[in-house]
C-alpha cells in the first residue's frame, strides 16, 4: 500500500474497546458495542446523535445468565459482536468462546437485553447478521477449529449459511464464501447490501502489526466475489505511524453516498514500538462512495501520542475478572470527577490476583493518568492485602498493596508480576492507626507508585509498561486500574478515582 495520506482517525472509545460494531437506528441514532472477553459486565454500550459524540449508556451482557463462564481463562469468553436492527428489534450476535454462539434483541438498548438465544450448529467465532429485503437471514463467520469425523478442519476463510434467527436453526449447510487475500487470519466479517450487490468486508493480517482490512462484492451473497482494487481498504502495517494494528471494522449507512466506519487499533509510544499496552480502541472515519467501491484506499491513519485530552464523563464502568458471584463489591459514586467507595469483601481466602482474588476496576483510557484512592482504616484488614493494581490479566500485573499492621506500622510494597517472575519495586513502612492514600501514575513509559500518611508522602518507584504489553502479555484486553483485596476482612476504599 502506497501511504498518499495520513489523516487523523477520531477515537471514540479509548482504552480496552475491541472489535467495534455500529448501528444506525431508524431514529438516525448510532450504537457502538465492543468485544468484553472474560470481564462482566461486558459488552459496553456507545451512544451518538452525530456519530461523532459518544456516551457510554450500559452494558449489553448485565446479568449473570447472559455470561455462561465456568472455566474462562484469560483473554476468553465474549469475542466480536455484531450488532444490527431489523423490523423493530436490534439484535446482538456474539461468540462466548466457552459455549458458542448466541443472539441477544432489545427493542431499545437503553431497556437491558434478552438472555442469550443460542445457534445450533454454528461453530467459530466473529458471527454477523444480514437481513435481505426477501426476508433471509445469513449469518457469516470464520472457520471452525473443530475435527470432522475424517479428522479435517475447515480451511481457513469466511462462511455463509442461512438463519432462522426466532429458533437460532442454521438452515442451510455452511458454505465457504471467501479465503481472504494475501494476509493470514480472515477474520471478522461483515456483509451488506447497495444497490443490489452484496458487500463482504473483513479483517486480515491477525489483529497485531500486520492487520488490515479488505472488502468484495457480488451479486449472490455465496459469491463469486469481486475483490475491491483498493485493498487493503485500511492498514497502517509497515509503517512507524502511532496508531497500529488497524482494522476489524463495521460501517452504518452503508446504502448511502457517505458512509460512516468503525474500526480498532492500538496506541503505541515513540520509546518503545509495537508495545502500547492500552488495548484495542475503537476509531471512525467517514468515506464517500465512487464507481462502487470505498474512497479509502492509499490512505493510512493516525493520532497524536497523548491523544486529545478528551474529557471523561461522570460515568465510569466498573468492571471485573469474570462474574462476582459471591457479591464482594459494592460501588457508590462514580470514580471520575466524584470520586467512588467501594467496599471489597477480602472472601477469606490467602490468594493473589493470579488466582482470581476479588478485584474490580476501570478500563485506562490514557498512558498519562493518575489512580487514586484511600484506605481510611487499614486495620478492617486482619490478615492478606489490600491495594490497587495495574491489571493486564491473571499472569501480569503490578500491585501496590498494603499489609496488615505489626508494631505500630503499616508495610506498603509495590511489585510486578510477570509470568510467575515478581520483582520487588519499592516498599515503605508508614505510621499505623491514619488514612493511608495510595496513588498510580501513568505516563508513557509505565506507572509510578507512591503512598502517603501521617509522615508524608513516599515514592515507592516506577515500573516499565512494556511488561504488561501485547509482545510480552499477551491477550486481546487492555489495562484495568483497580482496587483489590485479599486474606480476612471488608475493605474500605474512599475517593477512589480516575484522572487524565
Amino acid at each position: 500500500m502506497t501511504l498518499f495520506n495520513c489523516k487523523p482517525a477520531r477515537r471514540i472509545a479509548s482504552g480496552f474497546h475491541p472489535d467495534p460494531t455500529i448501528c444506525r437506528a431508524p431514529s438516525g441514532r448510532y450504537f457502538l458495542i465492543n468485544s468484553s472477553f472474560e470481564y462482566f459486565p461486558g459488552l459496553p454500550i456507545y451512544e451518538s446523535g452525530d456519530g461523532k459524540h459518544w456516551a457510554l449508556i450500559g452494558n449489553a451482557m448485565d446479568r449473570p445468565s447472559q455470561f455462561p463462564c465456568e472455566g474462562m481463562g484469560n483473554s476468553g469468553g465474549i469475542y466480536a459482536p455484531t450488532l444490527r436492527w431489523h423490523d423493530g428489534l436490534f439484535y446482538l450476535i456474539v461468540t462466548n468462546v466457552n459455549k458458542g454462539t448466541m443472539i441477544m434483541t432489545t427493542p431499545d438498548p437503553h431497556q437491558g437485553w434478552s438472555d442469550p438465544l443460542w445457534v445450533k450448529g454454528w461453530p467459530g467465532i466473529d458471527p454477523t447478521l444480514l437481513f435481505d429485503d426477501d426476508g433471509t437471514v445469513y449469518i457469516c463467520g470464520n472457520e471452525s477449529d473443530q475435527v470432522d469425523q475424517e479428522g479435517n478442519r475447515e480451511v481457513p476463510g469466511i462462511y455463509l449459511s442461512r438463519l432462522d434467527v426466532g429458533t437460532g436453526t442454521v438452515l442451510s449447510q455452511r458454505e465457504r464464501i471467501c479465503g481472504g487475500t494475501t494476509g493470514a487470519n480472515p477474520e471478522g466479517p461483515h456483509m451488506y447490501k447497495r444497490d443490489g450487490l452484496y458487500y463482504l468486508m473483513w479483517a486480515e493480517g491477525g489483529t497485531e502489526a500486520g492487520h488490515m482490512e479488505n472488502m468484495a462484492r457480488s451479486a449472490s451473497p455465496t459469491g463469486p466475489y469481486e475483490m475491491c482494487p483498493g485493498n487493503p481498504l485500511i492498514t497502517n502495517r509497515s509503517t512507524h505511524l502511532t496508531l497500529q494494528a488497524i482494522g476489524h471494522c463495521d460501517c452504518a449507512g452503508f446504502d448511502e453516498d457517505r458512509t460512516l466506519m468503525v474500526f480498532h487499533g492500538t496506541r503505541n509510544n515513540h520509546e518503545y514500538p509495537a508495545q502500547g499496552w492500552l488495548g484495542r480502541e475503537s476509531y471512525e472515519v467517514w468515506f464517500d462512495w465512487k464507481d462502487g467501491w470505498p474512497t479509502l484506499a492509499d490512505q493510512s491513519y493516525d493520532v497524536p501520542l497523548l491523544g486529545e485530552g478528551e474529557a471523561l464523563e461522570d460515568r465510569i464502568d466498573w468492571i471485573t475478572p469474570s462474574l462476582d458471584r459471591a457479591g464482594r463489591f459494592s460501588v457508590t459514586g462514580s470514580g471520575g470527577p466524584t470520586a467512588a467507595r467501594i467496599l471489597v469483601e477480602a472472601a477469606g481466602h490467602d490468594f493473589g490476583l493470579d488466582d482470581g482474588a476479588p478485584m474490580i476496576g476501570t478500563r485506562q483510557t490514557d498512558f498519562r493518568c493518575t489512580f487514586e484512592a484511600t484506605l481510611p482504616d487499614p486495620a478492617q484488614l486482619t490478615y492478606g492485602q489490600a491495594g490497587l493494581a495495574v491489571y493486564a490479566n491473571a499472569g501480569h500485573y503490578m500491585d501496590l498493596a498494603v499489609e496488615p499492621a505489626r508494631n505500630g506500622l503499616v508495610h506498603v510494597r509495590v511489585q510486578v508480576h510477570n509470568a510467575g517472575l515478581v520483582s520487588l519495586v519499592g516498599s515503605a513502612d508508614l505510621p499505623d492507626g491514619v488514612p493511608i492514600g495510595l496513588e498510580i501514575r501513568g505516563d508513557e513509559m509505565g506507572y509510578a507508585f507512591s503512598a502517603s500518611g501521617r509522615d508524608g508522602n513516599h515514592n515507592l518507584g516506577h515500573a516499565p509498561g512494556k511488561v504488561l504489553s501485547f509482545t510480552n502479555a499477551g491477550g486481546f484486553t487492555g489495562i484495568l486500574l483497580g482496587v483489590y483485596a485479599h486474606g480476612s476482612g471488608r475493605v474500605t476504599f474512599d475517593s477512589v478515582a480516575y484522572r487524565v
